[in-house]
């Protein structure tokens, strides 16, 4: 439970503030571009997955599921961090190279990308979580040690 917990505060605290000065028509091919790599899903996805996985981790955390999926809807969904990640894109990207990334995203490679990215996300989250598993008496080692060196106190 702390660590959702900590993954929530992190993300809502570490969101930037939007202070840079950028067009209306690069802000535009920001958007645009985000609605071509269908983020909306994409996030949706991405919030189930986390809860899915800290669920895997942390059973007993299963009677609280639907309030960790609302209140992650709630906060973290593409309705509430539109504005946030349009900017961050257009940070990132020229005006032109934004257009350029949307070009790619509208043929049939780019929407297969689109398709594939929670897949290969979520893959990627199963292999990280197995070598974590496969690797935790060593960290448990490291930590247990760092606690002795600590006076047993945390």
């Amino acid at each position: 439970m702390k660590s959702l917990l900590f993954v929530i505060l992190v993300t809502l605290f570490s969101i930037p503030a939007l202070a840079q000065d950028i067009s209306e028509s690069h802000l535009q091919a920001s958007e645009k571009l985000l609605v071509q790599m269908n983020m909306q899903e994409v996030m949706n996805q991405a919030i189930d997955d986390i809860i899915d996985a800290q669920l895997r981790q942390a059973p007993d955390l299963l009677p609280f599921e639907d309030i960790l999926k609302s209140f992650m809807q709630k906060h973290m969904s593409w309705e509430n961090l539109r504005d946030v990640y349009v900017q961050i894109y257009a940070e990132q990207f020229t005006e032109s190279e934004l257009r350029e990334i949307t070009a790619f995203y509208q043929t049939e490679t780019g929407q297969k990308a689109v398709r594939l990215t929670p897949v290969l996300m979520q893959k990627g989250m199963m292999i990280g979580e197995q070598v974590v598993a496969e690797n935790l008496p060593e960290l448990e080692q490291l930590l247990d040690e760092r606690m002795r060196e600590m006076g047993g106190y945390y």
